[in-house]
């Protein structure tokens, strides 16, 4: 029975912020004639753990003045979150060099500026406040900036959730993560009391935010709790999501096969039709598996494609396996080591390759 994961925990790992470039609507200027315009705003996002970097575009009307009423503008900022006190915003802005005598002096002049965003900030919307001095009179342009909270990871499941073992048997455990504009996701199985783990690798897109992976739990795999945790890029961001399930023991003890594991390495870009190694190594326990036959497979990156099996490759004494393959769209490789009557199957985790 599948049942929908509790998401425990949602934290950042990168320092880029994403950037939303929304544009900003106008509040209630308080004076008459805007002298600032085409503000956009972007970062603004409540981070997960400490601070980031949000940032402001504007445009300055007249910053020389007019004929009529010459005066070089400077300009300075704050921003109030919802129910809390203003802050400063760091102004980056210099004025333009006058024109010569008789040519028409600057209708506009850009700038930018940055303000920080905390953790436990409010979302919603703040209160931008623009002022711009021209000879010792002060005008205030306030805008409305909406900040918003990061949920990029917004549900999972793991499935079958409990995990029952099977005595002789491996069990297929399925993973589906529900991810809001990544750009990749990727995914482990990671036993709370030991340091076993199944590696996942780059979860297959399903459309529509969804991603989706699988691996084999054998039957001596660590009964308890378990944890599925997700990592998912977007717009130079890295955020990691981790939710519960729970593996049961097998009925009777398990066997006394030997786990297999195997690794996977291959280029994250291709040329299409031109020739590439996907390698690893394979182990039997924690020695390398000398001279095993492992199966290469590649599923394109399109809804409904099934994993093809693309060819056989012996591993060296060292466990070591290379296969040349080619590509012609995009997709994804991983490689199986058959099981034997004393020796689990495995599955490698999944590898995505772009064709360029």
């Amino acid at each position: 029975m599948m049942r929908r994961l509790r998401l425990l925990v949602a934290t950042a790992t990168g320092a880029a912020v994403l950037l939303t470039g929304a544009s900003l609507s106008a509040a209630s200027a308080t004076t008459a004639g805007n002298d600032i315009s085409g503000v956009t705003a972007s970062g603004t996002v409540i981070p997960t753990s400490g601070d980031t970097q949000a940032s402001i575009a504007f445009q300055l009307r007249d910053p020389l003045g007019t004929q009529s009423a010459p005066g070089t503008a400077s300009v300075s900022a704050e921003i109030t979150p919802p129910g809390k006190s203003a802050r400063a915003v760091s102004i980056s802005y210099s004025p333009p060099t006058a024109p010569s005598e008789g040519q028409p002096l600057p209708t506009s002049q850009s700038g930018s500026g940055t303000f920080t965003i905390g953790k436990d900030d409010p979302t919603g919307d703040w209160t931008l406040n623009l002022k711009v001095s021209r000879g010792g009179a002060e005008s205030s342009n306030t805008f409305s900036v909406t900040v918003s909270g990061d949920s990029t990871i917004t549900g999972a499941t793991v499935d079958p959730n409990p995990v029952n073992l099977q005595k002789g048997k491996e069990v297929k455990v399925s993973v589906s993560v529900s991810v809001k504009d990544a750009t990749s996701v990727s995914a482990q199985l990671v036993s709370d009391d030991t340091n076993e783990y199944y590696d996942l690798g780059s979860l297959q897109v399903d459309g529509n935010g969804y991603y989706s992976g699988e691996t084999f739990f054998s039957d001596d795999t660590a009964p308890g709790d378990w944890k599925l945790e997700v990592t998912a890029s977007r717009g130079g961001r890295s955020l990691k999501g981790v939710g519960s399930f729970t593996v049961n023991a097998p009925s009777g003890g398990s066997s006394k096969k030997t786990k297999a594991r195997a690794t996977i390495t291959a280029p994250a870009k291709v040329t299409a039709g031109k020739a590439f190694k996907v390698s690893g190594k394979v182990y039997r326990g924690s020695k390398a598996y000398k001279g095993k036959v492992v199966e290469v497979y590649f599923k394109k990156k399109t809804k409904g494609a099934k994993y093809k099996l693309i060819g056989l490759v012996k591993a060296t004494s060292t466990g070591k396996f290379a296969k040349s393959v080619k590509q012609k769209a995009d997709g994804y490789w991983r490689v199986k080591v058959p099981g034997t009557s004393k020796t689990y199957s495995a599955l490698s985790a999944q590898k995505f390759v772009d064709v360029k």
